[in-house]
This record gives C-alpha cells, sequence and structure tokens, in this order.
C-alpha cells in the first residue's frame, strides 16, 4: 500500500473515531441529564413543607424555600430555628431540596468534579436540626456525640487555612493527632498551676484600667468594651506566647484582629461560590480575584502567626526577638511555660506536627477563646444591671470573702481560685452567662460520618402523637441550635432573663459548694458543645471568667444608662419587624408562635432594669446589639467603700514591685 493510500485510510479511521468520540460523549451528557433530572424530580419528592406532625417520624422541611421572602434556610439563624421548633416541635429534619433542573444539573457537575478530582464530596444535604434535649437526653446526646467530622471546605479550609485550621479538619488521624497536643496544653492542672497566675494578674489589670474613671465619675462606654477585650486577648496571648498586651491599641492585637475579620469574611455563607460549585477552583489565580483575595489573607496570617512562634523560640534561648528590635516583651509567664514553647519541645521529641501545624495550633488557642469569651463578659455587664438584688448579693458574698483574706499584717489580700470555689452565688452568675452566651449561640454544624443510614429512637412527644424515629443518613450534618437548647422552657424557667438564682437548688447550699475542687463548668450547660468536638479549652475559659467576673463584682456597681432604654425600643422594633415577616411566611401558626415567644421573653418580669436587660442580652447574643453599643448601656462606678478596689491596686502594686510581672 502506497503512502498516498496508508494517510488516506488514516484519515478514514480519524473521522471514524471523531464521530465514535462524539456519539460517546452525547449519550455521556444525554445520561447526565437525565441523572440531574432524576435528582431534581427526586428532591421535589423529598422535600416538602411540614406544618403538621408526622407520627412516628421527625417532620420534613424543605429547606429550598424555608426563609423569609423564599430564600434558602440560613442555617445559622438562632432565633429562626427556636421558633422552627415552637411550630415543629424539639428536632426537626431539613432538606436542602433543588429548587430547578438547572440547579440540580449544576448539582450533578459538581459531585463529579469533586470525585474525578479526589476531594472530599460534599455532606449530605440533610440536616437534623435539635432545640431540645428534655424529651430524650441520651438519645440525641449519642447522637450528638457521633459526629464528630466537618464538611470540606475550599474558601476557608483549602486556600484560607491550608488545612491546618483544627476547627475547620475532618474526624480523622490528622484531626487526633491536632486535638491530642491541643488538649495537652490546656488540661485542668496546668490551668491551675501554669496558667492560674497570668488569669488573676489580667483580672486585676483590667480592674485597674476600668477604675480609670471621668471627671463625672462614669467610664466611657466604648472603653469599657474595648478594655474587655484587651483582657481577654492578653490572657490567651500570656497562656500562648508569653506576651501581654498592654493596651487596646497594641500592634500585634490590631493585626490578630484583622485575621478574626478575615476568618469572619470567609465563613460568611454565600461568600465565596466555589464553596457551591467546586469546579470554578480549576480555573488559576490570575484570573480569580477569590484566589488572590484568600492567598494574601493566608499569607498575612501564616506570617504572622509563624513571626509570633518565632518570637517565642529566640526567647528559649535568651534573647527577645522584639528586644532586639527595642521593644522589650512583658510578661507574667515564663517564657518556658508558655503553649508555645511545650508544643515547640514537643516537636523536638516527636515530630508529630510539622512548624507550620505547630504556628497553626498556637495560633487556634487566640482565636478560639477571646471574642467568645470577651462575648460572655459583656453579657454578664448587662445581666448585673438588669438584676441589681442578685448583683447586691453576689457583692455582699465577696465582700465577705475579703474581710477573711488578710496576710500577717492584718491588709486584706488578694482571693486565689482556691477562694472562689466556696462561693455559690459567683459560681451562679458565671453559669447563667454562660448559658445566655454559648461559644456558638447558633451551635457548629458536626458531620455524622456513619455508613449508610441509621435510626434512632426518641421519646418525644407533640400534641397527640409520638415522634419515635430519627433516620440519620450518612454524611448528613446534625446541627444544636444551643441557642434553643439554653431557651428551652423544660429545663430553664423565665429562660429569656438573667437569673443567677436558678442555679441555687437547695443541695447547692455554702457548705456543699466549699467542699468543691474546680470551678470548670464545662457541663454545667451546653455552651461548650458536645462529644468529640467539645470545646478543650473551656476548663481555661471558666476559670477566666470566673476571676474576671469576681473582680468586677467586687469593684464596681453596674447600672443601665438612657442609651440602654433607646437601645431596647429600637431593638424591640427589629424583634417586631422579624415577627411580621415570620407571620407572613408561615401564617396563622406563625403568629401562634410569635405570641408564645413574645410571652415567654416578657415572662415574670416586674422591674424596668429587667426588662430592659432582657431585650438587651438577647439582641446581643444575636449580634443584632454591636460590642460598642454594649458598651454604651451601661454604666460602671467603683463602689463607694473602694475596698475591693485598693485590694486589687495594692496587689498589683506589690507584684510590679518584686518584678514578678516579667519584662
Amino acid at each position: 500500500m502506497g503512502l498516498s493510500a496508508r494517510i488516506a485510510a488514516m484519515r478514514e479511521w480519524q473521522v471514524i473515531y471523531y464521530h465514535l468520540a462524539f456519539l460517546l460523549t452525547s449519550v455521556g451528557l444525554v445520561g447526565y441529564v437525565i441523572q440531574s433530572y432524576g435528582r431534581y424530580k427526586a428532591a421535589k419528592y423529598r422535600c416538602h413543607p411540614s406544618t403538621g406532625t408526622h407520627h412516628g417520624q421527625v417532620p420534613k422541611l424543605d429547606g429550598s424555600a424555608l426563609y423569609y421572602g423564599g430564600g434558602r434556610w440560613p442555617v445559622y439563624d438562632t432565633r429562626f430555628n427556636l421558633r422552627l421548633s415552637l411550630l415543629h416541635g424539639p428536632v426537626i429534619r431539613v432538606e436542602q431540596g433543588t429548587r430547578s433542573f438547572w440547579t440540580a444539573l449544576l448539582q450533578q457537575v459538581d459531585t463529579s468534579f469533586l470525585y474525578l478530582t479526589g476531594q472530599p464530596s460534599r455532606t449530605d444535604d440533610t440536616t437534623i436540626l435539635i432545640n431540645s434535649l428534655t424529651g430524650d437526653d441520651g438519645t440525641l446526646k449519642r447522637l450528638l456525640n457521633s459526629c464528630a467530622s466537618r464538611a470540606p471546605s475550599i474558601a476557608t479550609g483549602k486556600y484560607l487555612s491550608r488545612g491546618r485550621r483544627i476547627v475547620l479538619m475532618p474526624y480523622g488521624p490528622e484531626w487526633l493527632r491536632h486535638r491530642k497536643a491541643f488538649a495537652s496544653l490546656l488540661t485542668r492542672e496546668k490551668v491551675r498551676t501554669l496558667w492560674a497566675a497570668a488569669l488573676q494578674v489580667e483580672a486585676m489589670v483590667l480592674v485597674e484600667r476600668l477604675a480609670d474613671v471621668k471627671d463625672d465619675g462614669t467610664l466611657g462606654g466604648k472603653r469599657v468594651v474595648k478594655e474587655v477585650s484587651r483582657f481577654t486577648a492578653s490572657t490567651v496571648l500570656q497562656i500562648t506566647y508569653a506576651r501581654r498586651v498592654a493596651t487596646p491599641d497594641d500592634p500585634i492585637l490590631k493585626d490578630l484582629e484583622v485575621v478574626s475579620r478575615n476568618i469572619a469574611s470567609a465563613f460568611q455563607p454565600g461568600r465565596y461560590w466555589v464553596e457551591n460549585f467546586a469546579p470554578l477552583d480549576i480555573f488559576p489565580a490570575f484570573i480569580s480575584p477569590w484566589k488572590r483575595k484568600l492567598n494574601a489573607d493566608h499569607e498575612f496570617e501564616a506570617s504572622l502567626f509563624c513571626r509570633l512562634l518565632e518570637d517565642v523560640e529566640v526567647r528559649l534561648g535568651g534573647i527577645s526577638y522584639e528586644a532586639q528590635k527595642g521593644q522589650d516583651v512583658e510578661t507574667i509567664t515564663p517564657v518556658e511555660q508558655c503553649a508555645a514553647a511545650q508544643l515547640l519541645r514537643g516537636q523536638a521529641r516527636h515530630g508529630e506536627l510539622d512548624r507550620d501545624s505547630i504556628a497553626y495550633l498556637a495560633a487556634g488557642l487566640f482565636e478560639a477563646g477571646t471574642e467568645t469569651t470577651a462575648m460572655t463578659i459583656n453579657t454578664f455587664l448587662l445581666g448585673t444591671a438588669s438584676n441589681p438584688e442578685a448583683t447586691r448579693r453576689a457583692q455582699a458574698e465577696m465582700d465577705e470573702l475579703i474581710a477573711l483574706k488578710c496576710d500577717g499584717n492584718g491588709s486584706k489580700t488578694m482571693p486565689g481560685f482556691e477562694d472562689l470555689q466556696g462561693l455559690p452565688l459567683l459560681s451562679a452568675f458565671v453559669k447563667e452567662a454562660l448559658r445566655l452566651t454559648p461559644a456558638g449561640a447558633s451551635g457548629v454544624g458536626h458531620t455524622f460520618a456513619g455508613e449508610g443510614s441509621q435510626s434512632f429512637d426518641l421519646a418525644h412527644d407533640k400534641g397527640e402523637a409520638s415522634l419515635t424515629k430519627l433516620d440519620v443518613p450518612g454524611g448528613a450534618t446534625v446541627l444544636a441550635n444551643i441557642y434553643g437548647l439554653h431557651h428551652d422552657c423544660a429545663m430553664f424557667l423565665d429562660p429569656w432573663r438573667f437569673n443567677p438564682s436558678r442555679w441555687l437548688s437547695p443541695a447547692k447550699t455554702k457548705e456543699h459548694v466549699c467542699r468543691s475542687t474546680t470551678l470548670d463548668y464545662t457541663h454545667a450547660c451546653f455552651a461548650f458543645g458536645f462529644g468529640k468536638r467539645i470545646c478543650p479549652g473551656s476548663t481555661l475559659a471558666c476559670y477566666s471568667l470566673t476571676m474576671a467576673m469576681a473582680l468586677l463584682l467586687l469593684c464596681f456597681d453596674f447600672s443601665f444608662t438612657e442609651t440602654a432604654a433607646r437601645l431596647c425600643v429600637e431593638m424591640q422594633n427589629q424583634d417586631n419587624k422579624e415577627y411580621s415577616a415570620w407571620q407572613q411566611l408561615i401564617g396563622k401558626e406563625g403568629r401562634q408562635v410569635t405570641e408564645r415567644e413574645r410571652t415567654l421573653k416578657q415572662g415574670g418580669q416586674a422591674s424596668r432594669e429587667a426588662k430592659i436587660g432582657t431585650v438587651l442580652v438577647d439582641a446581643h447574643v444575636a449580634f443584632k446589639l454591636s460590642r460598642e453599643q454594649v458598651g454604651e448601656c451601661v454604666h460602671l462606678v467603683p463602689r463607694e467603700d473602694g475596698a475591693g478596689l485598693a485590694v486589687v491596686k495594692n496587689g498589683l502594686a506589690a507584684l510590679r514591685s518584686s518584678s514578678e510581672i516579667k519584662g
């Protein structure tokens, strides 16, 4: 066969191959479209609005059009989720149905892309929403304890964090290594020994700085919350890196605030389309602005975290990295004892974590323990002003303790953590602030990692029917709405009111509490989460909150400002708008729900302060009331006798003169 004949034959076969490829591609696309259409129809059949009781089954809701204006269900809207439970019952199954064929097609493309590229597939579109545990505490807690994984994240997990943030890691060997190292830093014994001095001194400095009052005898509101934030940040930085934050304007604090804002932005639902359509990830950064933004944010935070870790390394060698630049590092905690130093020693011995992982793990202490603790103290400030009678009793309890604390010369001395263990009213204030301000008010969705579907038998009753069966598909998200759990009337009477007395049962007499050996309130309520993902820093947070609240009660009186009354009216107007939107969405049954919520919020409150406090605390926890607005609502005035403040200032003066605050 000649050359021309062979070329002609090859061209003929090429045409055949092209036609065959076109045919197979066409068949594949048609099959793909048919599969997507089937998914769309199945979703429409599976997801339906539910307004009645389903005998033997947990109610199912269609999340694709569940929100105001026909929008998709906002998973973390705490108050909306609580209203759903008042309408449908304590446990609800929400399925994010597919609203159009084209959406189903895009979802099918997304699933195929993740499979072909070997990336973790998205979790099932089902969310089990839990708003109460009182009906069947054991079964639901077992379910929550079995959910230890996280849904994959491209924007926040892959690009911003490079897979190193423990809070975003899926359950597995890598997460277990990080969790083990993290938990080893925050044991109860270390909190009571290594970190106790830093916690106490930072609380004393908070009180001293707050006592710097204006001429009119009251403290500027915005500065109050700034000082609270400085206190929580400085406490965690002491423990993590053995360095203090002297003022709210410290450059390190400003940089860490930028990191926090970047994380919050990346977590915002709908912020990055790639979270819902992974094929966008194939485009390079020069044509993907979102990648450039996340890469820049990662470089900023990674550089900051590594710089802080390097500072610890250099100081372990005897020379401060900051001191070389003329900025000595003030510290209470010896650098050898700080968490970063312990992680570095662990790396040298075991090598389980690389340097970047250590930098992110150390920074995780700051990210997890600053803003939530500050929010809890802000709730405490609103709560003390709303319940002056309980506040006076707690102050009297602190006064009695200080009267008994004298040194050999008869001078009053600072109380330690062991002294605070015997104060039931103080304990009640801490627990009540935690109840109203959990670490994540909405809870955090945990992924059910079981294979296939599992069924759980419940014992909740709704009306005349019994909700006895809960099916949880593999990959589903289980969300305990902690706000809902803590506003469950079956568990907490008058749940919206700041009422520390609810924790003072007859069994908890002063003599009983005095035998206590811990200030750890991790399991007093659900503030720190559940199961394997429970907050590992809960003990540290409880000790820090206890000392700060004790000294604030000892040194200050609290009252609402006129601004508080004005903001209360504004927040009530916002609530009324929400109620109207809810009633338009749900109808007649929706009105019954809002009337019930309004009645529960009013509770048995008689005083003006209690009513204002209830509205403001709820708005604060729901992020309707800003941090600055909280500061504008509360007067802090040094108490008339000044004895407590004198004890704090004298204690700080003694520490400074003895150089126990190391510089």
